[in-house]
């Protein structure tokens, strides 16, 4: 049995973290697949598979999300639970318009909305929720991150874009992602682990002299520290705001 029985299912949103800022919610869903479940010192933390499809083969373990939800499981695997739950069930959309609705009554509070810090999407179903999510709420930007292509391809072959204020961050990696993003060049912001900072990392000199000519993200430094500034207070997603707008630009983020 595991650890988190799931017996309600209800939404969760956060107001940010230690990384993005507290000026940006976020919603979560759990990380992995049925393939992939989410254990700490061999005991099961939940029986609800994450959201990753087959997108966890050759990453589960060295998973930021995996690596969370075990360090902080108390916290973190009965929402992203529950959340994974209301998804499946097709609510989702409904309960993120009344909780957008309600706390941008009077003031919009939820300027921005990071989606999946944990999880990743599914399908273009997914994506084609999220749109009509941003075409509900103007006011708000909603970002992501995926290594999800396929499912981007095909709700492009549909939608030809998504709503302005709807910014998909495209996850590359060693130029898995070269073949989509021929198809549609600078159409995407692009956000490249550039691990040429890692012992015995298998890069060519080309392609680390290429990695090295990019911009940085301003968060992360060359050592795989969370970066700070000339006061010695964090940098934060928050500070910079580069994924959370269309640029059709490519940003490298050193690994860590």
């Amino acid at each position: 049995m595991a650890k988190y029985q799931i017996n309600k299912v209800r939404l969760h949103i956060s107001k940010g973290n230690t990384k993005i800022g507290k000026g940006i919610y976020s919603f979560s869903t759990l990380p992995g697949n049925k393939k992939h479940m989410i254990y700490a010192n061999g005991e099961l933390l939940t029986d609800v598979p994450g959201t990753c499809t087959k997108h966890c083969e050759g990453c589960a373990n060295a998973c930021y999300a995996f690596k969370s939800a075990k360090l902080h499981h108390n916290a973190v695997i009965p929402a992203w639970a529950e959340n994974t739950l209301l998804l499946r069930s097709g609510k989702l959309k409904d309960e993120l318009d009344k909780y957008i609705a309600k706390k941008n009554k009077n003031k919009v509070c939820v300027k921005t909305l990071r989606i999946h810090v944990s999880g990743e999407i599914r399908s273009e179903k997914d994506i084609e929720m999220w749109n009509e999510l941003a075409k509900l709420h103007p006011e708000t930007m909603f970002s992501t991150y995926t290594k999800n292509y396929e499912a981007v391809d095909k709700f492009m072959q549909v939608n030809k874009d998504t709503e302005p204020n709807f910014v998909i961050n495209i996850s590359q990696w060693h130029g898995c992602a070269d073949k989509f993003l021929k198809k549609y060049p600078g159409k995407f912001n692009v956000f490249t682990y550039n691990d040429s900072n890692v012992k015995n990392n298998g890069l060519s000199e080309k392609e680390v002299e290429k990695l090295n000519s990019l911009p940085k993200c301003p968060a992360v430094t060359k050592e795989g520290k969370h970066a700070k500034d000339k006061n010695g207070n964090p940098i934060l997603c928050e500070h910079c705001m580069r994924c959370y707008r269309k640029t059709g630009k490519e940003t490298a983020v050193w690994a860590h």
